[in-house]
């Protein structure tokens, strides 16, 4: 129903000046109608994240289900100007292939590789220690408030 509110809104404002003065009030209901959807959606959701509790433990229980598999995004990112994209790309999929085939820390298996001798492989793919894009997502985000 929004959406098709605030079009309405949106439409009027284009007919504002086409139109007689006495027609202004014809944006007052959907108006009010909108304010009165929005302030439920956001009665809604205080309600649903006041009772929202951080359960570090499970968090990190869910995150070990992938055997680091899950960053493997990051390890591409990282692997690919030391070895070059396509070998990167190569070595990741042999490796966690791997992984899964043998149950296996992604880790445990990258560690075998002498071409990543060098890296702090640990670091890598502990997933506490990587966002991905979110805090670029964020900074955009941040510039449209």
């Amino acid at each position: 129903r929004a959406p098709g509110l605030a079009a309405t809104l949106y439409g009027s404002m284009v007919a504002e000046d086409e139109r007689p003065a006495g027609a202004w009030h014809a944006e007052w209901e959907p108006l009010r109608e909108l304010l009165r959807l929005v302030a439920g959606i956001a009665r809604n959701a205080a309600e649903l994240v006041e009772g929202l509790r951080v359960n570090a433990d499970a968090m990190r229980d869910h995150l070990a289900l992938t055997h680091g598999l899950i960053v493997s995004e990051r390890l591409a990112v990282e692997l690919a100007p030391v070895l070059g994209r396509a070998r990167a790309k190569e070595l990741l999929t042999r490796a966690a292939e791997r992984a899964v085939a043998e149950r296996r820390p992604l880790v445990d298996v990258l560690d075998e590789e002498p071409e990543l001798k060098e890296l702090d492989l640990v670091e890598l793919t502990d997933p506490t220690r990587y966002t991905g894009s979110a805090g670029a997502l964020t900074d955009r985000a941040l510039e449209r408030t």
